[in-house]
This record gives structure tokens, sequence and C-alpha cells, in this order.
């Protein structure tokens, strides 16, 4: 995307699919608003009967085979002509038996009338998103093992499928998944799918992420605790003060989570990142943090639900001092991050957001936010979602104060299998942008409509 016209009880091993927040924020987002704030599941009956061609093809077939279908259809707006954007996935699952499970799901992602950028992640043609054989039930069994390409949301801030984007994130990897009592852990060795814009993308050779990443309950009143170490290398990072523009990777982060809900109304989340490592001869010295708080006023009206949070990732003080101080992001779940527009990412950034969600009618949720940017670091780079430096003013001479975001959105389950949203934010440059941007203010509005029916493939 371009900046501103320039540029708990028991935690499970995935992030749980909620279908009035399916269009992407993960569920674990949910302490900072944004479309993981919308309301549970109603009891109460739906407003128009389903729409399940697939479910119902699925009643005739036997039970070890059964297909899925989800289709997105989205507008949006980035700043210039809207265009829209499609989604289409084809998913089998194959499970002869409890133990042993297949499946594999096809994608077509496209967007139309769109002037730049014409391939991945808005255009990638029939590709293999998922193809992976499973041995055990993760809710059932101790030790379960997942082979081939699949999702891992274990933790969105740093390792995600960032579903909102049209083609998503999907990982070649081997995945052991543990359980014991109150304590989960998974152990997991993978590499990120490249998307092409047509045929079936691959992993790059050599850039890997490995990690362990735990849950331990019932020590903090319904709380989860969560422990995490990632280890990422790459065969090519950037380097400063060297004859070389790129050296190998060598990544590790360390940190926790900690979240609970049903707190009295109130939930809550916080979490803690180091990095240490190398780019090439350069050390990295890295950190990042975030919390969020909410609490939901269920004796009133409408059942409001306030939220705030903070956020703050490191930034490179010195762009030739041989150190790199800028926080790595990884692979992370970029929507409503920071804001329905995804201007910016967990690098360099410092900022805060307050907001409500309401719930006018039963599977109707209805949220505004406001959220506030600054450079953590005024001599490093603005970094968008995805990691890529945008903005930069060696000098620092610039300011911080990036701008504020204004937001409004609404999700609606019209049937069991189909939902729509719709919402628009609006940034509001601050100095640096001003500045540094030559831009004036930055909107971007979305509609979408989202079908999923048959047997989930996840």
């Amino acid at each position: 995307m371009r900046i501103l016209l320039i540029s708990l009880a028991t935690m499970p091993l995935v992030a749980q699919y909620d279908k009035v927040a399916a269009l992407g924020s993960d569920s674990s987002l949910t302490p900072m608003g944004g479309p993981a704030s919308s309301p549970p599941l109603s009891t109460e009956p739906y407003n128009l009967p389903d729409f399940r061609p697939t479910g119902k093809l699925n009643d005739h077939l036997p039970k070890w085979l059964q297909f899925g279908l989800d289709e997105r259809f989205r507008f949006e707006s980035e700043g210039g002509e809207p265009y829209p954007l499609n989604r289409l996935r084809i998913g089998m699952i194959i499970q002869p038996a409890p133990w042993i499970k297949a499946a594999a799901q096809v994608q077509d992602a496209r967007s139309f009338l769109q002037d730049s950028p014409t391939g991945p992640p808005n255009n990638v043609r029939w590709d293999l998103k998922l193809a992976y054989v499973q041995f055990g039930d993760i809710e059932r069994h101790r030790v379960t093992l997942t082979v081939g390409r699949q999702l891992i949301d274990y933790n969105s801030t740093l390792i995600a499928n960032s579903e909102w984007r049209n083609q998503a994130r999907s990982y070649d990897a081997a995945v052991a998944n543990f359980r014991l009592n109150r304590f989960r852990a998974a152990l997991f060795a993978a590499s990120v799918v490249n998307p092409l814009p047509s045929g079936i993308s691959h992993h790059q050779e050599g850039n890997n992420i490995y990690g362990a990443y735990g849950w331990i309950t019932r020590v903090l009143p319904r709380s989860s605790i969560e422990p995490f170490l990632l280890w990422r290398v790459a065969p090519a990072a950037p380097v400063e003060a060297s004859a070389a523009h790129t050296g190998r990777l060598n990544e590790k982060a360390a940190g926790f989570r900690v979240r609970g809900a049903g707190l009295g109304g109130f939930d809550y989340r916080y979490e803690l990142v180091s990095e240490r490592g190398s780019a090439g001869l350069n050390p990295l010295r890295a950190w990042a943090t975030t919390a969020g708080l909410g609490y939901t006023a269920g004796a009133l009206a409408w059942r409001p639900r306030f939220f705030a949070g903070y956020d703050y990732a490191s930034g490179d003080r010195h762009p030739n001092d041989g150190i790199r101080g800028a926080f790595d992001t990884m692979y992370p779940t970029a929507h409503d991050r920071f804001g329905i527009a995804d201007q910016f990412g967990w690098q360099n950034i410092l900022a805060g957001r307050a907001g409500v969600t309401v719930l006018p009618y039963r599977r109707w949720s209805v949220s505004g936010q406001m959220l506030d940017f600054w450079l953590a670091t005024a001599s490093d780079s603005v970094y968008n979602s995805s990691g890529g430096s945008v903005l930069r003013d060696p000098t620092g001479q610039s300011g911080r104060h990036l701008g504020r975001e204004l937001d409004f959105y609404t999700w609606y389950e019209i049937n069991r299998e189909v939902h729509i949203g719709t919402g628009i934010g609006h940034i509001f440059p601050g100095e640096f942008l001003r500045r540094r941007g030559r831009s004036a203010a930055y909107t971007y509005p979305y509609f979408v409509v989202e079908m999923f029916d048959g047997k989930r493939v996840r």
C-alpha cells in the first residue's frame, strides 16, 4: 500500500474463527479493538435462511470426504479510484480416521481496475494455498504433527497469516503440538510462501523461521501466559556501515504475552519482545511492547465495549553506526494493527488508541476508534505494515509526530454463511508527514462481502 498517497480459559493452538471478525483481525487483538472486538455469536435465529450449496453437497458425501468454499468480494480505495478485489478458495478434507487428516485448498485472488500493483498480493491466480497432512487431533490428543503447506497463527503480532490481504500468507512447515493439562506448546520449522502472479508459489530457500510457543493457564485468574522464542534466518538482509549492501540475517526474538478476559467485564493483553542477533556484521539490538485494556458494560443498552491500547517498537537511532536498532515485525497480521488504513507497521513507532464497540442488534457490531502515531526515533524511517522503509529524515529535523487516524467500521452476519462489512479510515497528517510526505490527508474506505460454506479448511 502507498502511505498517504506517496509511497481465556485454555487458549487453542490456532486463532479461533469468529464469524463477525472473519475479515482479518486475529481474535488475539480483541483488547485492542478492531474487527476482532466484534460480539460473540448469538444463539438467536438468523434473519435470513442459510445459503449452503457446498454444505448440501457435503450432506450427501461420506463424512471422511468434505469440501469447503470461501468467497470474499471487496471494494476499496487507496487514495485513488475505487477498485474491486475478489478471492475464491476451494478446499477439500480427507479424514479416514480420527487421528489422521489430509487437507488441500486452492485459491484464486484478483483485483480489477487497479492501477498498481498488478501482481501479488492482490493478484495471485490459482495458487496452492494449503496442502498438509495432520496426525492427531489438536483438541483431543496430547501430541500432534502437521506437515506441509499450512497456516501458522500463534502470535498475530509476529507470526500470522494476515488474512485481510487478498492473497494472505501460508507457510511450508512442520509443526508439532503438545498438550498436558494446563500446559500447551508448539514447536515449528517454517518458511513463508512467496506468492507468484500465477501458478503454484514456493518458499525461498534459506529464508526460514523456527519457533517454540507455549500456553500456560490457571496461573493468573481467567488468563493465559504465553512465552515464546523465535529464530529467523535469511540469506540477505540490509546492513549499514559496510561496503556490502546485504548480509546474512540471524535473528532471535524472545518474549511473552499475558492476556485474559471475563474479569468483571474487563479484558486485557500485554506483550514484551526482545530481539538480538546479527545482520551480516551488524549486531541487532531491538525491542517492542504492546498493551491493551477493554471493558464491556454488559448492563447497558447495546453492550458498549470501551478499549484503549499502547504500542511501542524501537527504531534505529544512528543509521551508520553498524548497529541495527529497528525492531523487526517479522510476519504479522497487519490489518488494523495500527488502524484500518494499514499504513504503519510495528517498527520505530509509538502509538496509542482508544475507541468503543456497540451492538445495536444481534450479530451486528459498530466500532469507532482514534489513533495517534509518533516515530520512536526521529532519525529512523517510517515503516509500512510489510516492514519496508517508506520515509526517512536521517537528520531527525522533521519532527516525530506522524499524525492521527479516525476509523469507523461495522460488521453484520446476514446468515450463518454470509457476512458483510464496511468501514472508513482517515489519517490526519502530523508534522513529520507534512514535511517529508508532501501530502494531504489520506482516506481508506472499503465494503466487503464474505461467504464461508461447507467444511472449514484451516
